[in-house]
């Protein structure tokens, strides 16, 4: 019994992080229902059901192999994937994009014998994930938190995403331009999709949006999706993240605690004083304890919504831990190709650092 507690603990170390940080305000501050941002919670809840049907629906890997039959060169192939890890990313996530596409990937490029711009190439996938999911409200969590918390209008939320969508996808086609063109043949199966249930989810999926942008309740959007997928899809429900919810709800509690320390909120507010600060702080803080609880800790800090934002995007970059997403395809690769960890950790740092330091160089030149 002992043995699966600690493993519980042991699998989701920022939930369990962030629970022991929860107990201890509890302990020491206050608790309040009021702190916690429940339509952050409620409709990443309903996000993750139906990205998780349309994910079960096979439409990304239907798209993946499609680009891979056209594909006649290694770089061909991995351009267009890494386009469609970017791009889908926007919709399904940066955490579905990786766990469907790079699985896919490794299994096509096993009869390659140069290891090197293969692992290379992983690494593109998951900084497309990564760097795709920033544009929309729903993308990723820490963009659905941010939009609801400051209540960004539109236009602006644009403004600033656009930029990292923009500069990070001219980023990574000239970077594909260093892999060697070499010629590539596969051989694959037919592979349909479920269109109904792609259909049916597409549905659902413009159903929350709807929530994210306040067209409709977001409490009622979810129990719309809810009540479809329990009669519909029941297995979907395991696939929800509940721990990252919880998560979510443990970092609303710490700093709302936080919030009632005029000390605190004195030093934070001090640092956070203007653009360059806030979007370096962001950046650097989500090397650490990764950018969603980035946004989450500093949001209530600053007044400098744009430079947060742009600063917990480009923070997914960099350490292992800075993104969820960077962990997921690191365990990807430690299950699927375990003997070239060290080939794709050298690639991954020497990527990562190398995309890090030009767009934040570059987003601090914008002020």
């Amino acid at each position: 019994m002992m043995k699966q507690v600690i493993k519980f603990f042991r699998e989701d170390l920022l939930f369990s992080f962030s629970l022991l940080l929860a107990i201890i305000a509890i302990i020491f501050g206050r608790f309040s229902i009021q702190d916690i941002n429940f339509k952050v919670i409620v409709t990443l809840a309903g996000l993750m059901l139906v990205i998780s049907g349309l994910d079960m629906s096979g439409i990304l890997s239907y798209f993946g192999q499609f680009l891979v039959k056209k594909s006649f060169s290694f770089r061909q192939l991995l351009r267009y994937i890494v386009l469609l890890s970017f791009f889908s990313s926007m919709f399904l996530t940066n955490d579905v994009a990786i766990l469907t596409l790079l699985p896919i990937y490794l299994r096509l490029t096993k009869i390659i014998d140069n290891r090197q711009p293969v692992l290379l190439g992983t690494v593109y996938i998951i900084a497309a994930a990564n760097l795709g999911s920033s544009f929309f409200p729903f993308g990723n969590p820490q963009n659905l938190f941010l939009y609801s918390y400051y209540h960004i209008p539109l236009l602006k939320f644009f403004s600033a995403t656009s930029l990292i969508a923009i500069s990070s996808l001219i980023l990574l086609m000239i970077s594909i331009q260093f892999i060697p063109k070499e010629p590539i043949r596969i051989t694959l199966t037919d592979n349909q999709f479920d269109r109904p249930k792609a259909v049916g989810f597409g549905v659902l999926m413009l159903i929350m949006i709807g929530g994210v942008f306040g067209l409709i309740d977001y409490f009622l959007a979810l129990a719309i999706v809810a009540i479809i997928v329990l009669f519909w899809q029941p297995q979907l429900f395991k696939n929800v993240d509940y721990r990252l919810l919880a998560t979510f709800a443990f970092f609303f509690v710490i700093v709302g605690n936080l919030s009632q320390s005029e000390s605190i909120i004195t030093w934070l507010q001090s640092i956070f004083t203007n653009y360059e600060n806030t979007l370096l702080g962001s950046i650097l803080t989500s090397q650490v304890i990764s950018n969603v609880p980035a946004a989450i800790l500093l949001a209530p800090f600053t007044k400098y919504h744009q430079s947060l934002l742009l600063g917990v995007n480009i923070g997914g970059l960099g350490t292992l831990i800075a993104s969820l997403a960077n962990l997921i395809g690191y365990k990807i690769i430690r299950i699927q190709v375990p003997s070239e960890r060290k080939l794709f950790l050298r690639n991954f740092y020497l990527v990562n650092g190398i995309f890090l330091l030009l767009l934040t160089l570059s987003f601090s030149l914008i002020s």
